[in-house]
């Protein structure tokens, strides 16, 4: 596959998706009668306790029961954030099976833009792309997101897959060149290094999306 390169990215300003994540809820805690008290995770209510799904380790194994998941978080932990994300996606709970991808989006969420930074310091949209592609899929892309658009293979936008991808024109009403990146992931949503909130999951059906969308692109 592709090397690892090095290089500045050529992200540009953009409006902050309102993609937001589902407000707080406001339900009372639990009565006295259990222990378990509310998990808050991105303003949204989750009650701790064992999950009774299953998670999706990489290479399409399935485990259950109290095994810990590749990054140390347990199966608890990996059962709210199947709920959160389920919540992000707008898709069913039992749809969301991929641990090591929500696992990897959720060590970055709302880390923030930084221009040609890499790390959680800060990090840009094509370095994100590069770093979230080879943490989930192990492969490899190169450092800019016009060099990642080049490299990659033309995909519709009604064929995304996750793991695809996304790619737009953000420097100006009429540019057509490539400046942002993110990743699809499923039901429109993307997941990206956007220099108004930081690593954040939005929409391609958004607005301001829409208008700049380029093309979809499946690494080669």
């Amino acid at each position: 596959m592709l090397s690892l390169f090095t290089g500045i990215i050529s992200c540009t300003s953009q409006k902050r998706s309102s993609s937001a994540v589902a407000t707080e809820s406001r339900s009372k805690p639990r009565s006295s009668t259990s222990s378990e008290s509310p998990v808050f995770l991105e303003n949204i209510s989750i009650n701790a306790g064992k999950s009774s799904g299953t998670s999706r380790k990489p290479g399409g194994t399935r485990s259950t029961g109290s095994e810990s998941t590749g990054t140390g978080k347990n199966v608890e932990l990996s059962g709210s954030l199947q709920f959160k994300y389920a919540i992000l996606l707008n898709v069913p709970v039992e749809e969301v099976t991929d641990t090591k991808m929500v696992e990897t989006i959720e060590s970055w969420y709302g880390t923030r833009y930084r221009f040609g930074g890499s790390d959680r310091n800060g990090i840009d949209c094509s370095a994100f792309a590069q770093t979230f592609i080879a943490a989930v899929y192990n492969i490899s892309l190169p450092r800019t997101s016009i060099d990642q658009y080049h490299q990659s293979k033309r995909v519709h936008k009604s064929d995304l897959q996750e793991g695809d991808l996304v790619f737009f024109a953000t420097r100006g009403r009429g540019s057509s060149r490539v400046s942002h990146v993110g990743v699809y992931l499923r039901n429109n949503k993307f997941v990206h290094a956007a220099t108004s909130g930081g690593v954040m999951i939005s929409d391609l059906n958004e607005m301001y999306y829409a208008q700049h969308f380029v093309g979809g692109g499946r690494v080669k």
